[in-house]
């Protein structure tokens, strides 16, 4: 509700600014937030929901690039080079994702969510492709917000460096209820948020970034399944 009130408010306030960089930020952000209240208010099937916010705010913000003022939201979506550092940094994301994951599973012994422990109840190569295919979709958006839109926007104001942290703290905000929970969640959400930041400025582009964050989520769900049973 709070998040819908905000995205209101931005939308709003750009309207009124008649600011290009904010107008640019409402026309992806306020067709997100509403695609999703949409699906949580109408109870509509998770699948169903994830693919419209993958698709509107995307569509939203291609058709808003046509517009001379709004051209300069086509940086959020560029796909960006390999760097150097690209692969290892990459791989290293990912298994110690993967470790703290584990290590903060054994030690604390959480509950499984719901989902997971209807996953768990498939067939594990029915349950890995779910993962995977839940992998593939969901950094769709998070990539376009956080290292998008977030990243691109707030380094035009407060430069560079500002802007990683700041999109690295947002995102470990936005993971306070997911998986893990509550402040340890939040502390490792913003982590990896920050590594995927420096390799979104580093590599020009969202395409590495979303690489690493589709195979850390495939890897981190499929040990989720495996080990909280």
């Amino acid at each position: 509700m709070i998040v819908g009130v905000g995205a209101v408010v931005l939308i709003i306030g750009a309207c009124v600014l008649r600011s290009a960089a904010a107008i640019r930020v409402a026309v992806f952000i306020g067709p997100l937030f509403g695609c999703f209240a949409v699906g949580i208010l109408g109870g509509w099937p998770p699948a169903a929901t994830t693919v419209l916010v993958c698709v509107l705010p995307l569509g939203c913000l291609l058709f808003a690039g046509r517009r001379t003022a709004l051209r300069q939201a086509v940086p959020w979506l560029t796909r960006g080079s390999l760097t150097p550092e690209a692969p290892w940094l990459g791989v290293a994301t990912v298994v110690l994702s993967a470790a703290a994951l584990t290590a903060w599973a054994l030690v604390v012994r959480p509950e499984p969510p719901e989902y997971m422990s209807e996953l768990q109840r498939l067939p594990l190569w029915l349950a890995i492709l779910g993962i995977v295919a839940f992998a593939l979709v969901n950094p769709v958006w998070e990539e376009m917000l956080f290292r998008g839109v977030l990243l691109t926007e707030l380094a035009s104001v407060w430069g560079v460096r500002a802007a990683v942290v700041l999109q690295a703290v947002l995102f470990g905000a936005a993971h306070f209820a997911g998986f893990p929970s509550g402040p340890v969640g939040m502390i490792m959400a913003g982590v990896w948020g920050f590594v995927l930041g420096v390799m979104r400025v580093r590599s020009g582009g969202i395409l590495i970034t979303y690489l690493v964050h589709v195979t850390a989520n495939a890897v981190i769900g499929t040990l989720a399944v495996l080990i909280l049973r």
